[in-house]
């Protein structure tokens, strides 16, 4: 099994709007892909991407906000795990389509802690 801790704040996934010229993403979620993206291909620099059928855990920590009620992040686990996977596609994996088994969840960062999430996956 590997496991990799990302510093980036997941964000969930967002529909793109379409336009004339095509889809497009805005806001945060633009936002987390662009960063994102940054952030993991220096990570996995030299990085050869699997091609094997894989079981995969995703651990999304989101940050905190200075005042909450909620006992953890509102956003949908299935869109943070939509959100990571496109991600990580021809980075770690050559396409999430080979993913076969997916646990995901979600947690606040410790107070004060950026948000980053991790992923964990085994060949299936």
């Amino acid at each position: 099994m590997i496991e990799l801790t990302f510093p980036v704040s997941p964000v969930a996934a967002s529909r793109p709007r379409v336009g004339r010229h095509g889809s497009y993403y805005t806001g945060a979620y633009k936002r987390f892909r662009e960063e994102g993206s940054k952030v993991v291909s220096e990570m996995l620099k030299g990085f050869t991407p699997f091609d094997d059928v894989l079981m995969v855990d995703i651990k999304c920590f989101c940050k905190r906000p200075k005042t909450t009620k909620l006992p953890f992040p509102k956003s949908d686990v299935d869109n943070l795990a939509k959100a990571v996977m496109d991600l990580m596609n021809k980075k770690l994996w050559i396409d999430d389509s080979q993913i076969i088994g997916l646990y995901v969840s979600k947690n606040w960062a410790e107070p004060d802690q950026d948000g980053y999430f991790t992923v964990a996956m085994e060949k299936a």
